[in-house]
């Protein structure tokens, strides 16, 4: 994990690039490298993970003087890769192999690649360069024209640093406040500032545009998967994949940890990790807590740990850390982002490097695999409406209590393009449009269209949430908030292998009987207590709420009710403090339009 930036055009620089690499600093305290030619520079910052030696510092070379690399992210199949090529390694680095890899199979190379990873490689002959995204999008690539070249970084503030101009993207402010529709698209909060999207690739060179191209597609890769008619079988190959996902993100030459929710994924990933790691004291665990109990995840996670027999770290959150972490937060972000969860998660990564511990992982991506969020349970339903399975139907929907009719309108929300738009996980409304100006209002860009590759309403949705609506945001937030504190996080359950066949499997395997993730409940039976195994869901929440009404309620005012945040143009004041004031007075649950309005000011008074 570290940091990359780099130029390529007449402004390119080692003083320019080094501005660049200075600004994602934090993404790699331990060292720094440059590399300058006529027309470009590129520069690394690093933080050593595997091949602590000087023999993993980069930017580094191929072995025929051809090409020069910028990496950030991990190739975990770096060694079987290395078997495979016909190379004299110079390290034990998995940067060499994906070098090596692209000298001898160019683009191709990156179908045999398992990781997260986001590269710059310049060849020297073509002066073009190569960018590739993982296929989820779990290490980012931002970039922008820059004079008559372009700008590349891991972050937004090193093209800045760069000399790109930062302005205000209206139509992404629109989705965000109007729809509650953030990193959906290719473009950011700011104009002119593009990111590569995930599972794709393209080239920068002086005078073109880049044209990229998608190298992996989901939908088709789960249907090359045909799962075995014996249910258990499906079970046992479910949770095989997942322990090669999990074996494979262990490597590293310095300290792993792992980040626990009460949930069952966290269960599952620690159960996997001891399993795969005998030496169970060096697997430091780590999770957060409030002093609001029923917000507190702390009873679930203390039974994985007398489970397991692993000793947590615990980091209570209270409303005045909330406060002390805002603008550092919008500072590392760059872009707005998601309420007071984000400050958890900043104080628990930052108790995780306080430790010593340098990678770390968690369970995101079996929610998104296996339906594992309430959401999705209307999908399943339409589903078997679609199909005239009524009798199961109507099972699903006595397991979860309601009926046809009173579900009638869930389903086809959940059966259309847009039927929840601006509306948070738990299908309550989320944001305000009724007190944007009319000046934003007249930015809105058309409604999007995500793509719907599979047959069933329920895989759509899954998709939409993984690709576009959900989990690009999640990656964002952590990603930059665990490289603020240097830590490097790894989610092996996104690898793309156990996607495809998380998406490949029938549908009774996600949802049963009611239950989420039914496949997977099953299967861990002899890997976890029924406490654990058999928990109904609970999203991650936050007593958010609440200290809007209570504890921030008067701060947050002040905060909001300013000159400043009105003359932008964005939010009408009367109607927005009239609907904030409704909301402390106790009208509604979904507090997230204040947060909306909040970090948009904060993010404006900092970047603008």
């Amino acid at each position: 994990m570290c940091g990359i930036v780099g130029l390529i055009g007449s402004s390119a620089s080692v003083e320019r690039v080094g501005r660049m690499a200075n600004a994602v600093r934090h993404r790699g305290p331990d060292g720094e490298g440059v590399w300058h030619a006529k027309g470009v520079a590129l520069a690394h910052r690093r933080l050593s993970i595997i091949d602590l030696s000087p023999a993993g510092q980069q930017p580094m070379v191929s072995h025929d003087g051809r090409y020069q690399i910028v990496f950030n992210g991990e190739i975990f199949n770096y060694r079987e890769l290395a078997t495979k090529l016909d190379a004299v390694w110079r390290s034990e680095s998995d940067t060499e192999v994906l070098l090596e890899a692209y000298r001898a199979w160019g683009p191709r190379c990156l179908d045999e690649l398992v990781g997260m990873y986001a590269f710059a490689i310049w060849d020297t002959h073509e002066q073009t360069l190569f960018c590739a995204r993982d296929r989820l999008g779990i290490k980012p690539f931002y970039f922008a024209k820059c004079g008559e070249g372009w700008a590349f970084g891991s972050e937004i503030g090193a093209l800045f640093a760069a000399g790109v101009v930062a302005r205000a993207n209206e139509a992404v402010i629109y989705d965000f406040l109007a729809r509650d529709f953030y990193e959906h698209t290719d473009g950011t909060f700011f104009a002119g500032v593009g990111q590569l999207p995930p599972a794709h690739w393209m080239t920068l060179s002086v005078g073109t545009q880049p044209r990229p191209q998608r190298y992996w597609d989901l939908a088709a890769e789960a249907s090359k998967i045909t799962p075995s008619t014996d249910r258990k079988k499906r079970g046992e190959l479910l949770l095989a994949t997942m322990q090669d996902a999990v074996g494979l993100a262990l490597r590293s030459d310095v300290p792993v940890g792992i980040t626990l929710s009460g949930g069952l994924d966290s269960a599952v990933l620690l159960s996997l990790v001891d399993r795969a790691q005998p030496h169970r004291e060096r697997i430091a665990a780590f999770s957060f807590e409030f002093d609001e109990v029923e917000y507190s995840e702390r009873p679930w996670v203390e039974e994985m740990a007398r489970h397991s027999g692993h000793h947590v770290t615990f980091r209570t959150i209270r409303p005045s850390d909330f406060i002390a972490t805002l603008d550092p937060i919008i500072a590392q972000q760059q872009e707005p982002h998601a309420g007071a969860p984000i400050t958890a998660y900043s104080l628990c990564f930052e108790s995780v490097r306080s430790h010593g511990v340098v990678v770390v992982m968690d369970g995101t991506g079996i929610d998104e695999g296996l339906a594992g969020y309430g959401r999705f349970a209307p999908a399943h339903w339409a589903d078997l409406a679609a199909t005239e399975q009524w009798a199961q139907l109507d099972a699903e929907l006595a397991a979860s209590n309601t009926t046809r009719e009173a579900a009638h309108d869930r389903m086809i929300a959940a059966a259309s393009h847009h039927g929840d738009i601006g509306r948070g996980q738990d299908l309550t409304t989320s944001v305000r449009p009724e007190c944007l100006t009319g000046a934003l209002t007249t930015c809105a860009p058309p409604l999007p269209v995500f793509e719907r590759p599979f047959t069933d309403c329920l895989r759509n949705l899954m998709y939409r949430e993984l690709r576009y609506t959900k989990l690009p945001r999640a990656l964002r937030f952590r990603d930059r908030l665990s490289m603020a504190h240097g830590c490097e996080l790894r989610p092996p359950f996104l690898d793309h292998r156990l996607l495809a066949y998380m998406f490949a499997l029938p549908a009774e395997d996600r949802i049963s009987g009611g239950t989420t993730k039914a496949l997977l409940r099953d299967a861990a039976a002899s890997e976890l207590p029924d406490a654990l195994r058999l928990a109904a869901k609970r999203s991650v929440q936050t007593p958010q709420r609440e200290w809007f009404r209570g504890a921030l309620a008067g701060w947050l005012r002040e905060q909001i009710d300013t000159p400043r945040f009105w003359s932008r143009g964005w939010v009408e004041r009367s109607a927005a403090m009239a609907a904030l004031s409704r909301f402390q007075a106790g009208e509604g649950d979904n507090s997230f339009f204040i947060w909306q309005w909040l970090a948009l000011h904060r993010w404006a008074e900092r970047f603008l």
